[in-house]
């Protein structure tokens, strides 16, 4: 009996409309990629001149000098410190801000119409 039912058509799929992204311009994450770079190399010279320095404080006999090229030593160990974290973070925040962070679209939409909700909310 089954076999003389007449065929039910199938109904066409519904359109789907995919919004294309809009493209975005990535210039402050690769401003920020390149600053990152600069700073780490930086820390690299940085960290030598402070190796030279604390290499002529060990060499130094006068008292009055010996004070002086230990504080530049510190201050540019601490400087190649600064620099090199600082140019991670930023390594990390132009990575995040290019590749990681979501598009600017609306999440928020109202779509009026036979087929569509009233409301609509995208994560």
């Amino acid at each position: 009996m089954a076999v003389c039912a007449a065929a039910q058509t199938a109904a066409p799929f519904p359109v789907v409309e995919v919004e294309t992204p809009h493209p975005q311009p990535h210039l402050g994450a690769y401003l920020m990629l390149g600053s990152g770079a600069a700073l780490i190399g930086a820390s690299f010279l940085i960290a030598d001149h402070a190796n030279v320095a604390y290499d002529a404080y060990l060499r130094e006999t006068d008292p009055a000098n010996i004070e002086t090229l230990y504080d530049r030593a510190v201050m540019d160990d601490r400087l190649s410190s600064t620099s090199l974290i600082s140019g991670e973070l930023l390594i990390v925040g132009g990575l995040y801000w290019r590749f990681l962070r979501p598009a600017h679209s609306s999440r928020l939409s109202l779509g009026l119409g036979p087929s569509r909700c009233a409301l609509s909310l995208r994560f």
